[in-house]
């Protein structure tokens, strides 16, 4: 059966299997599972993605195979957040959580498709330096690492790295 990403509504049941999956991906991913953990704790507890539910900026798309989910990302068009990439309508998958290569693209490739659809110019994406399936995935799609600053301080020692792509 074929992956497929789609948007999704952040129910109890929704939002505890993504904060366990958010937990587990950082644990794994960071060079300390400890720090990765509270930064998913942060970032991606339940409280946090209720919030986000009400936030009509963010949204959440989620790979399923089957009725199974396994993937997702974080899409954000605010223009505050988004107010000093320099293009006239961005977006930014702010979070994305995969199991593999594959999932990444399911979930980028969608994601540009609802930039196309919605005319926003350019998606970025925020990635920590040490995830190097995600930029080599990035990288082999056509996205181009860039210079940003945040305005939003980075709560973790990781050094946060930016892609983008034209649409």
């Amino acid at each position: 059966m074929t992956k497929k990403a789609q948007f999704v509504l952040i129910i109890m049941e929704t939002a505890s299997w993504m904060e366990s999956q958010a937990q587990k991906f950082y644990a794994d991913l960071f060079p300390s599972s400890e720090e990765g953990e509270k930064y998913a704790a942060k970032n991606l507890s339940i409280s946090e993605l209720f919030k986000v539910q009400n936030d009509f900026n963010i949204e959440v798309l989620m790979v399923y195979e089957n009725e199974n989910p396994s993937s997702f990302i974080q899409l954000n068009s605010s223009r505050i957040f988004n107010e000093n990439i320099e293009a006239e309508k961005p977006i930014c998958v702010e979070y994305i959580i995969y199991s593999n290569a594959e999932e990444i693209l399911v979930l980028i490739d969608r994601a540009e498709v609802i930039a196309k659809q919605r005319k926003n110019d350019l998606i970025w994406i925020k990635l920590f330096e040490f995830d190097s399936i995600l930029k080599e995935t990035l990288e082999s799609n056509g996205y181009e690492k860039f210079d940003f600053e945040e305005n939003i301080p980075n709560e973790t020692n990781s050094k946060q790295i930016y892609f983008k792509k034209n649409i």
